[in-house]
């Protein structure tokens, strides 16, 4: 196998390093200047192209930039980062927002792509003397919207979850999906037949998207799970979509529809895939950003010539594609959000999102060049323009942005999805469920169900694990366990659950669930009401497992043997405003949702003496416990349930709590708190204690560890 010789590597890691580091010093100055980090990479690689360090120093360009062994290392590198920015690109696609926004969105898309693509053709033709399939490659290129620069600045505004920012994403990633398929045909125009060269291309792609959406989709989705469940690799989710990424990426290669578009795809099925949490996405982010976007932004830079211009009169060519492709880029994007049922200064923001550049269509320009379908003078032409369009368009966006408030329909999307953001339960996607008798399963599974029925019905991934445990080898027949399988046999039926049967001895069973919460969310179990409150206990194996387990316990206490949904019309849950109370509450919410129930809120406000307060006194303190009801109400209203609020005034939690339950109306009571009990031993405070021990209701209880308390609303 070829290999580089030490010179050859010296060289090579030197031009890595100088590029990589005037790249992120160029990037920070951007940022300080208020403009995207792509600008300052892309003007780095303009300083160390032929323009100005070549010019300067042409010996040490040649020697460092101009090696074939360097020029080999640093294109693969380069190539890399293009597929790695354009499976983060796919990440950042939601594909509710396009199904959501499909009108706008594609009219954007339609009026955006194609006066672009004839616009660009036109200048070629006109201005530059480029014929087709030539010149309308620059077409091509003028109707991309850099989706990944767009995405990145509507995120530092806060303002992602817009309707515009959605309209201007669906109708970025409709021109991201569509450039690849032009691309393919364009470059099939060289051959003896185009004309069934482009149709065949078109079906490739076609029968790629079919074949990612009806097989790739499972599998992705299959191997996420199993790698991140089933196998103890370092960092083997990430080295998972990087095989997925290549895998993709050579296929739509060997297809002639170019590795990007595979890469793309990918990151698309990533976005809506199990396990796919931040943390990786972070990852595959740490690793683009930090090495292989900065290179592959800054080698494009470097083909910028100015030498390849000719004249000054090409400054005005740069001035006038940069008018031209701006105004029907702007104008008719706008149009088509306008027809598409957006306001007039929204439609206006679509198109200026629109004319976004500097991401997937520098990627395209650099593919026009390596095809020949670009020539260098054209390139850099090019190159200059989507430079100046990163460097005006932020500011507009900002200046008119500002004159678009969201309408009251937005305002509770917007709302919703905040209170999705800040709740406990969209963070639970793995729960483990054992069936033994000891740790009575039958009432843990119908609350398991309940939550999958919430967790379906707001299309969030839920995978409930099974585990039937023995001590003997024989799988559990008892009347319960059959009910608890089969609650979960109704769970597993829905298509955002799946649901994982592990029948195993073990004559441990503590030890076994124990050994198991390390990979789960939550552990769901089940218990007999605790007797006394001075020497507080779930039961000596519910007491281990929520003192051992390495995530939350959800206990279901219940002197009943099945949870019954049609039976809970009200729901009290009591808050503090902490972690895991707030975090019960969110349980509260799904399990009302899943029943049709009402949820009460109860804080209980201490007084600040002993002695009796007068009524002016008492208004105040709960008017201090507004804050804490609004945010858990906040939090619970998404859920689109009646909710009720009430403050109690008392020197004793417990017995306001217990006197509010004493008056009756409430099915089901839901605690949260985190145990702080050592040597084995349960402690969840006596609040928790006094109030388990005051009155016979099922209850849930929450349970976290004060190792872990400050994750508990949104690990």
């Amino acid at each position: 196998m070829p290999s580089l010789n030490e010179h050859d590597l010296l060289i090579a890691l030197l031009a890595l390093a100088i590029i990589l580091v005037l790249a992120r010093a160029m990037a920070d100055i951007a940022r300080r200047l208020g403009q995207p980090e792509v600008l300052g990479e892309l003007f780095a690689g303009f300083i160390l192209g032929p323009s100005i360090f070549g010019a300067l120093v042409p010996d040490a360009y040649r020697t460092l930039l101009l090696n074939n062994a360097s020029g080999l290392l640093l294109s693969g590198v380069s190539w890399i980062g293009a597929i790695l920015l354009l499976l983060l690109a796919g990440t950042e696609v939601d594909l509710d927002i396009l199904r959501h926004h499909l009108r706008p969105g594609g009219l954007a898309a339609l009026f955006a792509i194609v006066p672009s693509l004839l616009a660009g053709a036109a200048f070629a033709a006109v201005a530059l003397h480029r014929v087709p399939p030539n010149g309308i490659f620059l077409g091509i290129v003028l109707s991309v919207t850099a989706v990944s620069v767009v995405a990145k600045i509507l995120m530092e505004k806060g303002e992602m979850r817009r309707s515009y920012a959605q309209v201007i994403m669906a109708a970025g990633v409709a021109s991201e999906v569509v450039v690849w398929l032009f691309v393919a045909v364009v470059s099939s125009l060289h051959t003896s037949s185009p004309v069934l060269a482009g149709l065949l291309h078109a079906a490739y792609a076609v029968g790629f998207f079919v074949l990612m959406i009806t097989v790739g989709r499972p599998v992705v989705f299959w191997a996420m799970r199993r790698v991140r469940d089933r196998t103890s690799i370092l960092k083997g989710q990430l080295s998972l979509v990087l095989v997925l990424t290549f895998l993709a990426a050579a296929l739509t290669q060997a297809l002639g529809l170019h590795a990007l578009l595979g890469a793309f795809v990918i990151g698309v099925l990533l976005s809506r895939s199990p396990r796919s949490n931040e943390t990786l996405i972070d990852g595959i982010r740490s690793l683009t950003l930090g090495l292989f976007g900065p290179v592959f932004f800054a080698l494009a830079g470097m083909r910028v010539d100015i030498m390849k211009l000719g004249s000054l009169s090409a400054i005005g060519l740069i001035l006038l594609l940069f008018v031209v492709a701006s105004a029907v880029k702007v104008a008719c994007g706008a149009l088509g959000a306008r027809l598409g049922g957006q306001r007039g200064w929204e439609a206006l923001v679509v198109g200026l999102g629109l004319n976004l550049k500097g991401g997937t269509d520098v990627v395209v320009a650099v593919v026009g060049t390596e095809l020949g379908l670009l020539t260098a003078r054209t390139y850099t032409i090019y190159t200059i323009v989507a430079m100046l369009t990163v460097l005006a368009t932020p500011s507009l966006l900002r200046l008119v942005s500002s004159r678009v408030p969201p309408t009251a329909p937005e305002q509770e999307r917007l709302d919703n999805e905040e209170a999705a953001r800040r709740g406990y339960v969209p963070s639970l996607e793995r729960v483990l469920v054992p069936i033994s008798r000891e740790l009575r399963g039958s009432r843990a599974s119908q609350v398991v169900h309940l939550m999958a029925d919430a967790k379906h019905a707001a299309g969030q991934i839920f995978d409930i694990t099974e585990l039937d445990i023995s001590r003997r080898g024989q799988v559990l027949q008892s009347e319960p366990a059959q009910a608890a399988r089969s609650s979960l046999d109704q769970a597993g039926s829905l298509n955002t659950v799946e649901l994982t049967v592990e029948k195993v001895r073990a004559p441990d069973i503590v030890k076994r669930v124990v050994e198991d919460s390390e990979n789960y969310d939550l552990v769901a179990i089940g218990a007999e009401p605790p007797a006394r409150a001075s020497q507080f206990s779930l039961g000596n194996r519910q007491d281990e497992i929520i003192d051992g387990a390495d995530c939350d316990v959800l206990v279901t206490v219940s002197r009943d043997v099945g949870f019954d949904k049609t039976a809970v019309h009200h729901i009290l849950v009591p808050t503090n405003g902490l972690d895991y109370a707030m975090a019960a509450g969110d349980v509260a919410g799904a399990l009302a949702a899943a029943c049709g129930a009402t949820v009460t809120i109860l804080h209980v406000v201490r007084p600040p003496t002993t002695e009796s307060i007068g009524e002016g006194e008492r208004r105040q303190l709960i008017d201090t416990a507004a804050p804490v009801l609004h945010d858990l109400e906040f939090i619970i209203g998404r859920f689109n349930v009646p909710i009720q609020r009430e403050v109690r005034v008392g020197e004793n939690v417990a017995d306001e709590i217990l006197a509010h339950l004493r008056e009756g109306g409430c099915d089901v009571l839901v605690l949260g708190g985190v145990d702080r009990g050592k040597d084995g031993r349960l402690y969840l405070g006596q609040t928790v204690a006094t109030v388990m021990t005051g009155i016979d209701l099922p209850t849930l209880l929450l349970v976290g560890h004060e190792r872990s308390s400050g994750a508990a609303s949104g690990r």
